[in-house]
């Protein structure tokens, strides 16, 4: 192994620590790979003008403790590597964060950060579960101190209007529909339990834009880690590995509050619906298919799983059959094509991305990205729903592999106690998992769609995937 300069020592383009512009919250490694990315491009275009336009990091969780020390520890960089399926891979070192803090170590500065005048962005990637305000709003009626991202946000928000101060952008990036406007409506009730009048002040004076984001970010394995050290010698515990796709959508009506990001990926759209639904249905929703029948027909990554025939021919009807039809058009865009594309992402063979990683979080994915194409597909003549209904099926069926193995622990969900409820009885789970109205609501109601789902969990029981699939694909 060669010797070389520690690339993180000593090059930091921060003027002013501790003050920036942008304050993100949920620094994990899609972040990372994604809006930190262009932020850094855009100080390395004009080191000195944009200076201000670096990243104050927050972390809430316990588990980021360790992230948080070591990009300490390397001053804020890390290593971003990007892949293509071709196998090639650029690598780069991203230098955008200026400082990150930990909540409740850091607790003041985390407010003192949301309430700055200097802040202009707020920008959040706190996953589809980060959106349940529950614990929010018992904490603020309790006056005690913040743990969670609303109440954070309720409390320095509350000191901005104090401040007199407008124009700030909160901005979820999170993968949600019209995620502006979901961010909106589960900050108002925590607002509204500071100051009744604090939700029309910020009305008045804080823009929600909705956005899209869209790049598989999986999880950094050691073998990564020990793959850069061999190439260049230096190990990064805090390394990114992505795919080189990167797309990042954001609505017009902050594009003046903002400096030109759009030259370095971001595109401004009047509404960006059109791009959320298409991407959460195909690319989100289809993950979830491709991960749980990968998973359950012996297959550990996405890319191995859609080598097998009859899961790529599962996903081919799920997006031409199911989700596209029922999907806004889009001016300029070929869904089918747009659909080869997310395919030929899924089978990049040097992100080994993991069907673990996509099933993780099911509970607030599936009602998210898939429910809304069953929803579609019921409203019309003849619905097509058997893929998107084998998802919820291949979910049970992986829920009652946990509980039959006592095993719970092994499962990362937000919903996990409720969900260990609902499998406590074994003889109904199938059923009490249908009709948990929080996930289901009122498809619960479908007899179309309950009577598939059963049947599906039958089939599969005794017939097993392959025979499930093959009626589909192999006699049609």
């Amino acid at each position: 192994m060669r010797s070389v300069v520690n690339p993180f020592e000593g090059k930091s383009v921060s003027m002013k620590p501790h003050r920036t512009h942008i304050l993100h919250v949920g620094v994990g490694a899609f972040h990372r790979s994604h809006q930190a990315l262009v932020w850094d491009q855009l100080r390395r275009f004009d080191p000195v003008r944009y200076a201000d336009w670096g990243i104050t990091g927050v972390c809430l969780m316990p588990s980021d403790r360790a992230l948080v020390q070591q990009l300490r520890k390397q001053n804020m960089h890390y290593t971003l590597r990007e892949f293509s399926a071709q196998g090639t891979s650029h690598t780069r070192q991203i230098q955008s964060i200026d400082q990150v803090l930990l909540g409740p170590d850091d607790r003041e500065a985390i407010l003192s950060g949301i309430s700055d005048r200097h802040t202009r962005v707020i920008s959040l990637t706190i996953t589809e579960g980060g959106y349940e305000i529950g614990r929010s709003l018992e904490h603020i009626l309790k006056g005690e101190a913040p743990q969670t991202v609303f109440h954070y946000l309720a409390l320095g928000l509350d000191q901005r209007r104090r401040d007199g101060q407008r124009g700030l952008i909160l901005m979820s990036c999170d993968n949600i529909q019209e995620n502006g406007a979901v961010l909106k409506a589960a900050l108002d009730p925590c607002l509204a339990a500071i100051d009744p009048a604090l939700p029309g002040w910020v009305e008045e004076s804080v823009y929600f834009p909705n956005s899209m984001v869209d790049r598989i970010t999986p999880a950094t394995r050691t073998a990564d880690v020990d793959a850069l050290e061999q190439e260049t010698g230096h190990r990064d515990e805090a390394l990114v590995v992505s795919e080189d796709y990167f797309q990042w959508v954001l609505e017009d009506q902050v594009r003046a509050l903002l400096p030109p990001i759009a030259n370095f990926g971001v595109t401004f759209v009047p509404d960006v619906r059109p791009y959320e639904q298409l991407k959460l249905s195909v690319l989100n929703a289809g993950h979830s298919l491709v991960g749980f029948l990968g998973e359950a027909m012996g297959y550990r990554s996405i890319h191995e799983s859609l080598t097998d025939p009859l899961i790529a021919a599962a996903f081919d009807q799920y997006a031409l059959q199911e989700a596209i039809p029922v999907l806004s058009p889009l001016n300029g865009v070929d869904y089918a094509a747009y659909y080869q594309r997310v395919k030929s992402r899924f089978a990049n063979p040097m992100l080994q991305d993991s069907t673990a990683r996509i099933m993780a979080g099911s509970s607030d994915k599936i009602p998210k990205f898939l429910l809304p194409i069953l929803r579609a597909q019921l409203a019309l003549p003849s619905p097509q729903i058997d893929m998107a209904t084998l998802v919820v099926a291949l979910w049970w069926q992986y829920l009652d592999g946990i509980a039959q193995r006592a095993a719970w622990e092994e499962l990362m969900d937000t919903r996990r106690d409720a969900l260990r409820v609902l499998f406590e009885d074994s003889s109904s789970s199938a059923e009490r998992l249908i009709n948990y109205e929080p996930i289901f609501g009122e498809l619960s109601g479908s007899d179309r769609f309950v009577s598939r789902y059963y049947k599906l969990i039958q089939d599969l029981q005794s017939l097993g995937v392959p025979q499930v699939l093959d009626p589909y694909f192999l006699k049609h």
